[in-house]
């Protein structure tokens, strides 16, 4: 429910001392990130992407009261949570007073809202900065999921890096007290999470488990797509070296997610009120909403999935030029636009997404949530809401336009860039040149004199976690 209500006050005082203090808290958060990423153009970009997160925070408050008249979600928000902060601070939690009914989807909103104010004050730009940088801390969670996948690919890495940690609608839509800045902790903690175990890195499950609480609270609908994804990619076969997941703990981990996905479903259902033909009734809801966030309403929806093409030109680039209406729909449009150029120009990613997806489970995780965030969240039936809730979307989604390629003309560099039929032999092939490395390496360290290797030019392949150097004849030529 949209209300307007009294601003709180945004203390300049206030709001700069906030300010300084995430940006402190932020120096050596990026300088670890870009350090063991071993990447130091990594701080420059993360700098710019927190400023712009922090200065997110006053246009997103201007926006509303000076062209929507104060109408959104975050005036409630931070008015029950003006009104808990207080009694927080002496350690009193009652909900009463607030009139928060629940702990599950609003109410969890307003909780947070009043743990922050209870922190840095009743300073509503200063609150807004906090949920920005949380948000922006959520970003590197996803930046650190992909670069785990892809650990070799340095020009993936930038421009996934470009993409989530600038992309306008990502920064803007998460820069208040609002659903999607919590799910954007949410959501990073178990994408990173779900890297962590799909790779086999220790600590996977601990940080899937810390992002489900939040999710379950604000969102358990959306979790339940992201886990269901996870569950398919838990049974694919793993990428790099072709091992599969031992079979004990492939077990458990699908009766774990078995046990998560039955709790997003109950969550959803109980709480969300979800029954059947929901997506059509969230269209007729939404039908004639009005605010922060609000578009064109009668977005038509087809809940047959063989309009999922369709659905998914309505989430990913509705409206275009041509058929915006008002300033908001124009503004949106110029990022769909250069949305739009994005996909054309990653035609060569997008080519290979499925071939990827069974060489790293990770972007058949993402392939998986962004088919079903597409066609579940296109019953919306309002433009305005879409373009604000896809922003859940985009981090899995610009995976799939960052899949790292070799470049036109060269070598295939990547195991994902061969057909299935010779993967195998590939691999094979890097196993061998591993041996090979370890032995002239361990030569090297006790003294002796490496064989030397064959006189023909290396060809550099990059495989699993490492870049090697192939000159056998038995390495197939990979297809573009």
């Amino acid at each position: 429910m949209l209300i307007a209500v009294r601003q709180l006050p945004s203390s300049p005082v206030g709001f700069i001392i906030v300010a300084l203090v995430l940006i402190g808290l932020s120096r050596p958060i990026i300088r670890r990130v870009s350090e063991s990423e071993d990447s130091p153009w990594l701080v420059k970009i993360l700098t710019a992407s927190l400023v712009i997160h922090l200065l997110a925070a006053p246009l997103q408050i201007f926006v509303v009261t000076s062209f929507y008249h104060g109408i959104s979600d975050w005036t409630r928000y931070t008015i029950q949570g003006s009104i808990l902060a207080p009694d927080f601070r002496s350690f009193n939690f009652t909900l009463a007073n607030a009139n928060v009914r629940g702990i599950v989807n609003d109410g969890s909103v307003s909780i947070f809202a009043g743990v922050v104010m209870a922190i840095v004050g009743i300073n509503l730009i200063g609150t807004f900065m906090v949920f920005a940088w949380l948000s922006f801390l959520g970003t590197i969670l996803f930046y650190k999921a992909f670069t785990l996948t892809f650990p070799s690919a340095a020009a993936g890495h930038r421009r996934y890096a470009y993409l989530i940690f600038f992309l306008p609608s990502l920064i803007f839509w998460t820069a208040d007290v609002s659903k999607e800045a919590m799910m954007q902790v949410s959501l990073g903690l178990c994408a990173y999470g779900i890297a962590k175990v799909l790779r086999r890195v220790p600590g996977g499950f601990r940080l899937l488990a810390l992002g489900v609480i939040p999710g379950y609270l604000v969102r358990p609908n959306e979790l339940m797509v992201l886990l269901g994804g996870f569950a398919v990619a838990l049974i694919v076969r793993t990428g790099g070296s072709g091992e599969r997941f031992n079979a004990t703990k492939r077990i458990g981990g699908l009766i774990f997610m078995g046990f998560l996905v039955a709790v997003s479903v109950y969550m959803t259902v109980h709480y969300l009120h979800v029954g059947s033909n929901t997506l059509q009734k969230v269209g007729q809801n939404n039908s004639a909403g009005s605010g922060a966030g609000f578009g064109s309403s009668g977005v038509v929806y087809h809940s047959n999935p063989l309009y999922l093409p369709f659905d998914a030109y309505t989430v990913l680039l509705t409206p275009l030029g041509f058929n915006a209406r008002g300033a908001g729909e124009y503004v949106a449009s110029i990022e769909n636009l250069i949305l739009l150029g994005l996909l054309i120009g990653s035609y060569r990613q997008l080519r290979v997404a499925v071939r990827t997806a069974f060489a790293r489970p990770y972007v058949m995780m993402c392939l998986v949530y962004s088919a079903g965030f597409l066609y579940a969240f296109a019953a919306l039936g309002n433009l305005g809401l879409i373009y604000r809730e896809r922003v859940m979307l985009l981090p899995f989604f610009l995976v799939l336009l960052a899949i790292p390629r070799s470049p036109r003309g060269q070598p295939s560099m990547f195991e994902w860039e061969y057909r299935r039929k010779d993967r195998k032999k590939f691999q094979a092939v890097m196993l061998r040149r591993d041996a090979m490395v370890k032995s002239m390496r361990a030569a090297a360290l006790a003294g002796e004199s490496p064989t030397p290797g064959p006189p023909s030019a290396p060809v550099p392949v990059a495989v699993g976690a490492g870049t090697h150097v192939s000159d056998d004849p038995e390495v197939p030529s990979g297809g573009d």
